[in-house]
Formats: structure tokens, sequence, C-alpha cells
């Protein structure tokens, strides 16, 4: 049987010393002959850097490429020519990590916490700590920098005591002996942290076979899932998990990559908060433009 093509690009999360992929599900699909099955011969790439993917689908040396829902926001508002094919996860709650010594909310008086600015722009933080008898910007200093890679070095620097972090990147503290906050709720997110775009140019030209690779893809995350034991191998394998961070990664992380591979309205309304919160038209007018018929669910 003729085999269909596609190359499939995806980058490591900056600043996690290189262990984590957004969505690694392409390796087990491909394994499993997944892909194969539904008549495609997939390449699933590490290619890193938001912008060396965008040269590669504007170049047709790449046909799909995953990446974060605020970066590819930011390119579609500038270039106008990328669009989301659909998402693999539409939310991931951050997780409160803090240093050794700090037990509950309360132990936070006196110290900072550091959160993305836009993240904490459009979230109730204030409302978190009010519950707890502190005022945010008195009790607790709010430290702002542009993106969660600053958070991270911040807490692990010793220059924030708490930092609020997508859960990749709070692996990497537990790692380093820093602690997560349990009673943390789950407040603080990621608009599509994991959105699937191309151009507009190829989907014209590949649509089929890109509907054909979205239902082999739904199939595959429905297999990682659901075979703990050989995505921790392929962690391990691809990635250089230790078992305990592959573990760790499978129940906490990629049980939240959904198999209907759509965009939750809702979180594309909080991106665009986020993102360009005064871009005429509101979120409606951004996805008739930007979000391929079909993809788009609320």
């Amino acid at each position: 049987m003729s085999l269909t093509r596609l190359i499939v690009m995806y980058g490591k999360l900056e600043g996690a010393e290189g262990k984590f992929a957004r969505d690694p599900t392409g390796y087990l699909g491909i394994e499993t002959g997944i892909y194969q099955k539904k008549g495609l011969d997939v390449s699933w790439q590490h290619v890193q850097g938001t912008e060396e993917r965008y040269y590669r689908l504007e170049h047709r040396s790449g046909d799909i490429s995953f990446v974060v829902g605020r970066a590819a926001l930011q390119h579609f508002l500038d270039s106008k020519w990328s669009r989301l094919i659909g998402s693999s996860m539409n939310s991931c709650p951050y997780y409160l990590i803090v240093k050794p010594g700090i037990t509950e909310i309360g132990d936070l008086k006196g110290e900072s916490l550091a959160c993305r600015e836009s993240t904490a722009r459009i979230v109730p933080l204030a409302l978190v700590f009010e519950g707890r008898g502190l005022t945010l910007g008195e009790d607790i200093t709010l430290v702002l920098p542009d993106g969660d890679q600053d958070s991270f070095d911040l807490l692990i620097g010793g220059e924030a005591e708490a930092a609020l972090l997508p859960r990749p990147y709070a692996f990497i503290a537990q790692e380093k002996g820093f602690e997560r906050m349990v009673e943390w709720p789950d407040v603080v997110d990621d608009p599509l942290p994991v959105a699937i775009e191309t151009t507009e140019k190829i989907f014209r030209e590949r649509k089929k076979d890109f509907a054909v690779f979205l239902e082999a893809h739904r199939e595959a995350t429905r297999y990682l899932k659901t075979h703990r034991d050989e995505t921790v191998r392929m962690l391990g394998a691809k990635f250089g998990h230790p078992p305990s961070l592959a573990a760790k990664t499978h129940d906490e992380y990629l049980i939240w990559l959904g198999d209907q591979l759509t965009i939750d309205f809702g979180q594309l309304e909080r991106l665009l908060a986020q993102v360009a919160p005064d871009r005429p038209g509101g979120a409606r007018k951004l996805a008739s433009e930007w979000i391929v018929p079909g993809a788009l669910r609320g």
C-alpha cells in the first residue's frame, strides 16, 4: 500500500532541560503502527524554536506544527497566514511550587510569588489569598515576569519563594527539591498549551490528509493515555526521563491531552484575553479568521 507522507514538527519546552515535549504522542503512534494503518507515513520531527518551525511550514519542508497557543496566536496576528487545525490540549492548570519549609498558603505571608504577567492579569489570584486572610501586594509580593521560564528561574535562583508554573516546569523544580502546594486551587491555567497548526495554503492542498492525520492522532492519544507502561518507557527512551519523572509526566500532565483534538471556544477567549485583549471583534471573529472549519467547539 502506498503511504501518504506527512512531516509533523514539535519543540521541546524551553528551559526545562530538554526533557519535555508538549505532545509526544507521535512516537507511540508511529511505533504501534496507528498512523500507518490509516495510510500515513508520519515523520515526527523535533525542530526547536517556533520561528524555525514557521520557516519550514512557509518553505514547505514541514506540514504540521505542534506549538503553544500563545506563540501561535501572536504569529497569526503578525502574519495572518497560519491556520489552526485543532488542539491536543486545551487546558492544563498550573501548580504552585514553593521553597522547602512552606507547607500551606498562609506560610507565604511576607514572601514573594512569581507568575507570568499576562496570566496573572486575567485570573483571580487576589481572591484566593483573601480567602486565606492574606492581601496580595501587601502580605505577599507579586512578581510579574514576562514568561513562565522567567518565573521558573526566579524560583530556582532564590529571588522568589514561590512560583506558579506549568506542570513540566513544576516537575523539574520538584526534581531540584522544591515542593508543590497541594491546597492551591486550579485557578491559573495556560489556554491552548498545545495547538496544531499549518498554513492556509498547505491546508487547502492537504485538507483530506489532515483529516486522516487527526483521526489517527485521536487513536494514538487514546493509546498513550491507556498504556501507561509503554508511555513511561517511551518517555525514558526519547526524552531521558528517569522512571519517577516519566510516571509523574504521564499521571499529572499527559492525562490532560484530549482526543477530540478540537479547540474549546472558552479557552480561545482566555487565550485572546492574555495575548491581545483589545483586538476588535473578539474571539468569534478571531476564530472565523484563524481556525479551519470544524475545528472549533462551543
